[in-house]
């Protein structure tokens, strides 16, 4: 599969997997310059391939779609971290949010989901993050770099993935995320020392065990 890319500032189709990722092999990503079995494949450098997270996968030499609209600028964002927790799957579960608000004040937030899925501990995670904003008076078109290391969450809210489970919480996110156009959901590798990561982790865990809390920092 194929999904709109840029390379050195130009629009390209880079070759990525059934989740939408590049296929990188030896450092490098497949691109091509036209959705067409006779254009000329070139091997660039993953470092320099961005992929539209919002664009649809495509097939060679299928009708491409319409591009995506440009990407927001995420510099200056506000920076939101979500994950879920549980214990046997499903099992207790719990979901943790941490978001960084441009005037320095930090929440974190831990919730006990009870008996519950992993997918839905991530995807509830995401909406918490939301309705912080939401509750401090953030407007709806800010500019907000959402991580999760959820695929799945990524996949069903953005990609256009078919909701087989969990359908009325997928739905009600998307409802909810489409009232926030500045939102983008960003995939981070979960435990690889990444620390807002972690700490959403951490607080997951907490929620996983039954407790229910919101806290702010500066």
């Amino acid at each position: 599969m194929w999904r709109r890319a840029s390379f050195k500032e130009q629009s390209v189709w880079a070759e990525v997997d059934a989740e939408g990722q590049p296929l990188v092999s030896r450092g490098r990503v497949r691109i091509r310059y036209k959705l067409e079995k006779a254009a000329k494949v070139y091997n660039a450098g993953a470092s320099r391939v961005v992929v539209d997270a919002r664009a649809p996968l495509e097939p060679l030499g299928g009708k491409p779609s319409k591009p995506a609209a440009p990407p927001v600028d995420l510099e200056g964002a506000i920076v939101a971290y979500t994950d879920g927790a549980c214990s046997g799957n499903p099992g207790p579960a719990g979901s943790g949010a941490r978001v960084e608000l441009l005037d320095g004040r930090v929440a974190e937030a831990s919730r006990s989901l009870g008996v519950a899925t992993n997918n839905i501990a991530e995807l509830t995670a995401i909406g918490m993050a939301v309705e912080i904003l939401d509750e401090e008076g953030v407007p709806n078109d800010a500019v907000v770099a959402l991580h999760t290391d959820s695929k799945y969450a990524i996949g069903v809210l953005t990609l256009g993935w078919k909701a087989k489970a969990n359908r009325e919480l997928i739905l009600g996110l998307r409802d909810l995320l489409a009232k926030w156009p500045g939102v983008r959901l960003i995939w981070v590798k979960g435990h690889a020392g990444h620390d807002g990561n972690e700490r959403a982790d951490e607080l997951a865990r907490v929620g996983a065990t039954g407790v229910d809390r919101l806290s702010w920092s500066t």
